[in-house]
Order: structure tokens, then C-alpha cells, then sequence
């Protein structure tokens, strides 16, 4: 058990790795692009694949000039209220590399400005990779969400994947 224990990452390390995975789904659900873009490292991959289709690719984003031009096409309030909920958060830290694994569900409002029932839009996995950056945050070097399953919106809505 001890061996277990002493490779378990700080709670601060372990804190910080969270903080930016909170503020990642924080400024994603509320159109804070430059903070959203700043949870990644310059030349990061964010992937977005469909776990029942063989891990199509849904998106490939890459470069800090993509991530920028996918956030700021991404609706936001009051054009739709979404949330991104993230739970059991896995991570391992090795030096100033780590990864994590976790769940993910996405729910967005069915009557966009006028409001309406809350849809489970999509759920799956993240499986991430951050860095331990010079300024001491940790930051997304990669992160892959796995799309489980999806009621996807229209066709030519944010998520056609034409559009990225």
C-alpha cells in the first residue's frame, strides 16, 4: 500500500491539474475565450472523437490560432446555456508531465434564449495530457474527448464538423 500512496501526486499538484480543468468547462460554457484558450499549451491538440463509430475523429484542433477560432465559434449564453460537467478525475503525475482521465457530460438548454428543459447532449471520457509550464500553471498539452454517446444538434449548428 505505501508504495501506492507515495506515487499519488500532491493535493496541490493534484488541485492545480483540476483548477485547470475546471476553468477549462467554466470558460467554455460562458464564452471567456482568452481563458479557455489559456488551459492549453501553444501547440496543443484538442480531439474530439466518437467512441461508437471506432474513434472517428469529430474535430482535430490544433495550435493555439485553432483552438482561438473554434472557442469564439462556440454558442454561448444567452444563445444557449450549456454545461460541461466533469467527474471521477484520475491523475498521475510524472515531474512536470501528467496525465488524467475522467467522465464528462454535456447538457445544454433545449429552448436556447427563452429557456427549456435541460438535454443531455452528449457523455463520454477526457483523456488528457498536461505540462507544468515556466509561469507554474499546468496547461493541456492534449486532450482527447471521447464522445460515448451524442444527440448531436442540426446539421450547420456549432457542431458540424465542416466548420472546424
Amino acid at each position: 500500500m505505501k508504495e501506492y500512496v507515495d506515487r499519488l501526486p500532491s493535493w496541490e499538484t493534484e488541485r492545480a491539474i483540476r483548477h485547470t480543468m475546471d476553468l477549462y468547462a467554466h470558460a467554455m460554457d460562458y464564452g471567456e475565450q482568452a481563458v479557455w484558450c489559456d488551459c492549453f499549451t501553444d501547440d496543443a491538440l484538442f480531439l474530439v472523437a466518437d467512441a461508437q463509430k471506432d474513434f472517428e475523429e469529430i474535430y482535430r484542433v490544433e495550435g493555439r490560432e485553432r483552438l482561438a477560432a473554434y472557442i469564439a465559434a462556440y454558442p454561448r449564453p444567452p444563445q444557449i446555456f450549456a454545461k460541461h460537467i466533469c467527474s471521477q478525475v484520475l491523475v498521475r503525475v510524472d515531474g512536470d508531465t501528467a496525465t488524467a482521465e475522467s467522465f464528462w457530460l454535456a447538457v445544454n438548454s433545449t429552448g436556447g434564449p427563452e429557456g427549456g428543459q435541460p438535454d443531455i447532449m452528449a457523455f463520454g471520457r477526457y483523456k488528457d495530457r498536461l505540462v507544468l509550464c515556466p509561469d507554474g500553471r499546468w496547461r493541456f498539452s492534449e486532450r482527447i474527448c471521447e464522445t460515448e454517446s451524442a444527440h448531436w444538434p442540426e446539421p450547420g449548428t456549432y457542431t458540424d464538423r465542416e466548420n472546424f
